[in-house]
């Protein structure tokens, strides 16, 4: 137990360590750049954002280079520590705002809600403090970065096309992964949820002063089941969400203020996004539209406006480009594996491009016309976690509560910047992926919108009762799956050492046994052949092939393309396999997309050309190829 407690002491002290050297780093960017905040919380946000983009970044270059080795992140690490120092020394805490709240009953309110939100983000940081057990993380957002650190740079990873989608979030992984494991890296992105929150916080109070109940927003941001299952995992979603979040917040500033340093630092927060996950292509168009509207609005001239949208896609596409680049260079295709019509790419054919689009376009409960309609209600209260059905919960507080706005007589200019932006994103999210997690971004301001409605209808006794209502009933539906999430993965074990890493990872994931005597038992010059292994490539230490989308991708072709056994050994020892590790189930049980000449031909291979060595659970069997 002692060992745990200290093991845990040393991921708190490096995360907070690495939290520190972000906001050190990007104050020292914000006072050379002449941007002036209004409130240390408004620095500390801005800082965070632009420090953790230097950090990943640097680690990309890194990688580039080739040079990825531990000590040299130690190095990094080191050095960006002195420059922090010099920005928090540089620290000059300007004159906060002050909000006088007549409302009696607030600080009742506050407490409360304080009090559970503190609550929740305790639970969400002890899952933390468990080993990766996330799907995604395992997939790539963990194992391509442990790939990168095994081979000392960035490389094109054949079969994992998730290797190629931007990897800001990724590159602080990699930091991570060297520095402590996948503990700290989980940390990183549970940093950035905390970092949301405290970017809301701020938003609110200088931007929407009329929201009284502003602890609302954040509670009912975080206790989104999606919000708080991804919190505690090593994913992308919230990473995204912040910087996005950031921009919107910056270009506010600009609007407000009319600073264009203000501007300048939203194009680079914009890049930032969209060199964390594709979904916020969509941001600079936003930007754009943005900013000919201010324009109008303040009765600029057209050729300060044209100069302005010329500084912000500057701005954008300088930060942003860098892993499209990688891609371009890399895979042929620098939205690599989309748009495959266009640019084709490395490793992907136009079988698996259409196959991919009709996966994209199975999420969801459908694509007509009285879908779209009912999208709002279906997202809302239809959603599943880990199923087709939209692949995440959202839970009802928006849709109960939101249209009250209606009987709002005058909202803020800086809100409806944010639900134009809310507004827009879920159009576009609504044509592409309908996966809960991709509309995280517009989250946070839904929820500031809440806690706006609510503080509109304070002094109305019957609406505001019956928000009240509304609003806890749905915080209760967000923490019963809270609590389900919690008694699912059973931390308190292997927090307290009662329970090995080990242990627990085999009961949160069938096959590991499978993979801890791949790891242990075979050759380190082994290379698998996975299929249908749910491309956890994170727990194996081996070499591996897997396809990323369609298991059986490869295997089938193999097979279409083959009429003897032999056929089907010569191809795969031209790809240089040496054992197959498959779930029999996606063979020839209930889930097998095999048709019967396919099963028939490969079992045919697999009796003369295969060597079983292992099989766990009557489910996973591991070959050698003769």
């Amino acid at each position: 137990m002692l060992g745990a407690l200290l093991q845990h002491t040393l991921n708190l002290l490096f995360l907070a360590g690495i939290s520190l050297i972000a906001i050190g780093l990007g104050r020292l960017i914000l006072c050379r750049a002449g941007i002036k905040a209004i409130s240390f919380g408004e620095y500390v946000v801005f800082s965070l954002g632009l420090g953790f983009g230097i950090l990943s970044y640097s680690v990309f270059l890194l990688g580039v280079l080739q040079f990825l080795y531990t000590v040299a992140l130690y190095i990094l690490i080191g050095l960006f520590a002195i420059l922090a120092l010099a920005g928090w020394l540089g620290f000059r805490c300007p004159l906060e705002i002050e909000r006088k709240t007549t409302y009696k009953i607030a600080a009742r309110f506050y407490r409360c809600i304080g009090a559970i939100l503190i609550a929740c983000l305790l639970v969400g940081f002890l899952l933390v403090l468990t080993p990766a057990v996330g799907k995604d993380a395992l997939t790539y957002h963990l194992a391509v970065p442990k790939l990168f650190l095994k081979h000392h740079g960035i490389y094109f990873i054949p079969g994992n096309i998730f290797a190629h989608y931007p990897l800001n979030s990724e590159m602080l992984y990699a930091v991570g992964l060297a520095l402590r494991g996948d503990v700290l890296a989980k940390g990183i992105h549970f940093v950035m949820a905390l970092s949301i929150l405290l970017s809301m916080w701020q938003f609110a109070r200088h931007h929407i002063s009329e929201i009284v109940f502003v602890p609302l927003a954040l509670l009912v941001f975080y206790t989104i089941p999606s919000v708080f299952v991804t919190s505690h995992m090593a994913y992308n979603d919230l990473t995204v969400s912040f910087y996005a979040f950031l921009a919107i917040y910056a270009f506010v500033n600009w609007f407000s203020r009319r600073e264009d340093r203000w501007l300048i630092l939203c194009g680079v927060l914009s890049g930032v996004a969209i060199s964390t996950k594709y979904t916020a292509l969509l941001l600079p168009f936003l930007g754009c539209l943005g900013i000919l509207w201010a324009c109008r609005h303040h009765r600029a001239s057209g050729r300060h406006a044209l100069r302005l949208l010329l500084v912000y896609l500057i701005c954008t596409v300088v930060v942003g480009s860098p892993f499209y680049v990688r891609n371009w260079i890399m895979a042929g295709n620098p939205f690599y594996p989309f748009l495959y019509g266009i640019f084709d790419g490395r490793g992907w054919d136009p079988e698996q491009a259409r196959l991919y689009d009709l996966f994209v376009r199975s999420l969801g409960m459908g694509r007509g016309f009285w879908d779209y309609l009912l999208l709002p209600w279906n997202v809302s209260v239809n959603a599943r976690m880990h199923s087709p059905q939209f692949d995440g919960i959202l839970g009802p507080v928006f849709i109960l509560t939101l249209p009250f706005a209606i009987g709002m007589r005058k909202i803020p200019v800086s809100a409806k910047i944010a639900m134009a932006y809310c507004l827009f994103t879920f159009m576009f999210w609504a044509s592409s992926a309908q996966q809960i997690r991709y509309l995280i971004p517009v989250f946070p301001f839904l929820a500031i919108m809440t806690a706006y409605v609510f503080s509109y209808y304070r002094r109305r006794n019957f609406v505001f009762g019956v928000l009240v209502v509304l609003i806890a009933g749905s915080l209760g539906f967000n923490g019963y799956h809270i609590v389900r999430d919690f008694l699912k993965i059973k931390p308190l074990g292997v927090i307290t050492g009662l329970e090995n890493r080990e242990a627990f990872i085999d009961r949160m994931i069938p096959s590991y046994g499978m993979f801890q005597y791949v790891n242990a038992q075979l050759p380190e010059d082994s290379k698998i052949f996975l299929i249908y292994m749910k491309n956890l490539g994170y727990i194996c230490d081996r070499p591996y092939y897997s396809d990323s989308m369609f298991e059986s991708y490869t295997i089938q072709k193999i097979l279409a393309q083959s009429s003897t056994p032999s056929e089907v050994y010569v191809s795969l020892k031209e790809k240089d396999f040496t054992h197959i590790l498959y779930d029999i189930d996606y063979i020839s049980g209930n889930m097998s997309t095999f048709s019967a000449q396919e099963k028939a031909l490969f079992f045919a291979f697999q009796k003369r050309y295969l060597e079983l060595i292992k099989t766990e659970k009557s489910l996973y069997y591991l070959y050698r190829l003769v």
